[in-house]
């Protein structure tokens, strides 16, 4: 009956010792899987917010490896997972778009082309640029027909022109 109880006891210590194991081994995939799949999401989507889900998720190992409990952990992962979303995403989008150039748009691509005016504009006209019809604003003197014009802007969805004087051409 003593080596009964004492069995009882090994295999107790033992199977607490392979839980903990468990638990150990559980918690370790856990955050690991987290950490990957924030990495995944952003390769796939470019949108640099789940990558700090992975940061949250190495300082819950972190607090695993020091020996915290679970609760610990997970308050760990939430709490540097949100303060690094706040900071930053922010920051990383900011760098993001410095280092991305702008595409104009294609009425951005008219500001500073040169024409010929085919018709007398004194303050508003419709004018057919690359075949397509566009309202233009006449910005300074009236423009007769032949004069050359430059497009010098864009207000709303018109483009603001002006009559080129003797000396402003562009070579």
């Amino acid at each position: 009956m003593i080596i009964t109880i004492i069995m009882l006891k090994i295999n107790y210590s033992l199977f607490w010792k392979e839980g903990v194991i468990i638990k150990i081994v559980a918690s370790i995939l856990l955050w690991v899987a987290i950490g990957v799949t924030g990495v995944a999401i952003d390769l796939v989507t470019s949108s640099l917010l789940f990558v700090w889900f992975t940061v949250g998720s190495l300082a819950s190992l972190i607090a695993l490896i020091l020996n915290y409990s679970f609760t610990v952990q997970v308050i760990t992962f939430i709490s540097v997972s949100a303060l690094f979303v706040a900071i930053g995403y922010p920051l990383a989008k900011e760098a993001l778009n410095k280092s991305v150039p702008k595409t104009p748009t294609m009425e951005e691509g008219y500001i500073g082309r040169e024409l010929t005016a085919e018709e007398d504009i004194h303050d508003n006209a419709l004018m057919k640029i690359d075949g397509i019809y566009w309202t233009v604003k006449l910005d300074g003197e009236i423009i007769n027909r032949g004069d050359r014009i430059k497009i010098i802007g864009i207000e709303g969805n018109k483009l603001v022109i002006k009559k080129i004087l003797g000396g402003e051409h562009q070579c």
